[in-house]
């Protein structure tokens, strides 16, 4: 699993839960209501009939919403302020011979599922004023409650919401930890240790996967090879320490002189790969130039002493999210032009 891949997985793990709850409410409560319904229309009770009815419809009507559009954030919305008209009608109603406070007690755990904890717990605490100005003040309402009957259905009530705030609360802060572990890991195996910048495991996982998918995102994508001059000679002359300082410096300027939507990776070596999304060939060898300009006017301290290093680039452009491959090979090609032709240069 890549990057990418990671943060699409939490993302579609939290639709699908509220989708099964959206499909519960709509299907499995709206077919209940719709069959309590029923006699009470058949019996001429056409007030609750109505609302059971009602209810009912609409629960099927949202849910049929969603899978016309996909939208589960407004679905769930609909169906959360569906859910909260019913239980404050059915309480003002008393429903059949007032047993209408038996069904109150799964709305708390259903609005977390729709809405998430913070929309739930202002959704909840709003609901609960309601209800207990209704329930304290049964001149207001049509039902019947006795008062040791409200008052132990509201405390319950209330206990009801602050577990399920809490369960999901946690819940929610225990999935945004695991996400952001398991992202952490992604980045530290796509992520070069000594430059900070992304490796060839990146490419291969995350960034080639990407490019198929959502091709229009990237193409046409700039592909530059850059390769260090005379590096091993670097290496021999002043140590391995010398050259790591070298590599760190140039990972640096591609960070500072390339645009954020560019990617800059070190695929082994001294040598780089550097992405360019939406770039055609002109502007490819651009910012090649720019960056080779740069490199080879940037004075490096070595061992006390000032030295300058260049590096050689080879340009290339992807057009189909299938030539990945083919590009960056065709830019390694370039890039040995470059070098044949004297080093120091882009071609």
């Amino acid at each position: 699993m890549n990057v990418f891949e990671s943060q699409a997985q939490a993302q579609n793990v939290d639709k699908d839960r509220r989708q099964y709850i959206l499909s519960f409410v709509s299907y499995i409560s709206g077919t209940v209501i719709l069959l309590y319904g029923l006699p009470h229309l058949m019996s001429g009770n056409v007030a609750l009939a109505s609302l059971l009815l009602g209810t009912s419809l609409t629960f099927l009507l949202t849910v049929a919403y969603y899978h016309r559009t996909g939208d589960i954030d407004l679905a769930c919305k609909i169906e959360a302020v569906l859910v909260v008209g019913f239980v404050l009608a059915l309480i003002y109603h008393g429903g059949h011979e007032n047993t209408a406070l038996y069904w109150i007690f799964p709305f708390p755990v259903i609005l977390f599922g729709l809405l998430g904890v913070r929309n739930a717990l202002i959704g909840n605490t709003l609901v609960l004023l309601a209800i207990a100005v209704m329930l304290f003040m049964p001149d207001w309402i049509h039902a019947e409650y006795r008062p040791e009957e409200t008052t132990r259905f509201f405390a319950s009530l209330v206990i009801m919401v602050i577990a399920a705030g809490i369960n999901d609360f946690f819940r929610e802060r225990s999935h945004h930890k695991m996400s952001a572990l398991q992202l952490s890991r992604e980045q530290q195996a796509n992520t070069d240790p000594l430059t900070r910048l992304p490796n060839r495991r990146f490419i291969d996982a995350s960034l080639e996967p990407r490019l198929n998918q959502t091709p229009d995102e990237f193409l046409p994508l700039g592909v530059v090879m850059c390769d260090i001059d005379h590096f091993k000679q670097l290496n021999d002359q002043f140590g391995h320490q010398a050259g790591d300082d070298v590599l760190k410096e140039v990972a640096r300027l591609f960070r500072k002189t390339l645009r954020r939507q560019d990617v800059a990776c070190r695929t082994g070596g001294e040598e780089f790969l550097i992405f360019l999304p939406r770039t055609e060939l002109t502007d490819v060898r651009i910012v090649a130039e720019k960056v080779r300009a740069k490199l080879a006017n940037t004075v490096f301290p070595i061992k006390g002493a000032p030295h300058r290093v260049t590096a050689s680039f080879g340009t290339a452009v992807c057009h189909q999210s299938g030539e990945l491959s083919a590009t960056v090979e065709y830019a390694d090609e370039q890039l040995y032009n470059a070098k044949k032709a004297g080093r120091n240069r882009v071609a």
